[in-house]
């Protein structure tokens, strides 16, 4: 893509092809709206179904965060919007009691509410153990934040209450933050090594 230094757009977009055609649910972190946006874009132009997150859409926010660990869902978030729910692998009952619930005006009634996540729990049983088995959530950033608190928000979504998840970081040594944080020095000692131009680098030197 000109002038796009995402590196999800080599390796990272290749994870999210790979683990949504075994139905895994994956999470799609980015630190703008704007990004969120070209991300978006770049999975629409290669069919890849998804979700967007983030602040231009607060009315859909919770129920996009609330179906995030259903099988093969991607979703796409920006500074990890929506944090008032939780993301439940399989399913979030609560939530798809609560709209249920809304739409014949009975969300004030506790017996019909336990009765509809109930229901929704004995729905969403099987799909959840089947998410367990493909390792749960699956988190990529797709830059780092200038705060790591938002990162680490971003990370602590998969692998919730005893769930298995997983997260990675794609990063790209022209990043903003990486160019004000690891100079050029680091920059010049890959070329010496023979890096080449999107070659995946996990180098303590860089990572750390």
């Amino acid at each position: 893509h000109p002038g796009c230094r995402d590196p999800l757009w080599s390796r990272g977009l290749g994870d999210v092809y790979k683990r949504q055609e075994k139905g895994q649910p994956i999470l799609v972190g980015t630190i703008s709206v704007e990004k969120s946006e070209l991300v978006s874009d770049l999975l629409n132009k290669r069919g890849v179904n998804h979700s967007v997150l983030n602040a231009k859409l607060h009315a859909s926010e919770a129920d996009v965060v609330a179906q995030a660990g259903r099988i093969g869902s991607v979703t796409v978030a920006t500074n990890m919007a929506g944090r008032g729910v939780d993301i439940k692998l399989g399913g979030n009952s609560e939530f798809m009691a609560k709209n249920e619930a809304e739409k014949e005006n009975k969300v004030d009634d506790k017996k019909y509410m336990e009765e509809l996540i109930s229901k929704f729990d004995s729905l969403i049983n099987d799909e959840k153990e089947k998410v367990i088995e493909l390792g749960g959530l699956y988190v990529i950033g797709t830059e780092r934040h200038e705060s790591r608190r938002i990162d680490l928000q971003l990370r602590g979504r998969s692998g919730r209450q005893g769930d298995p998840g997983s997260s990675v970081f794609y990063l790209s040594l022209e990043d903003d933050l990486m160019r004000l944080f690891i100079s050029d020095r680091i920059a010049s000692v890959l070329d010496r090594l023979g890096a080449e131009e999107g070659e995946v680098i996990t180098a303590k030197m860089v990572t750390r």
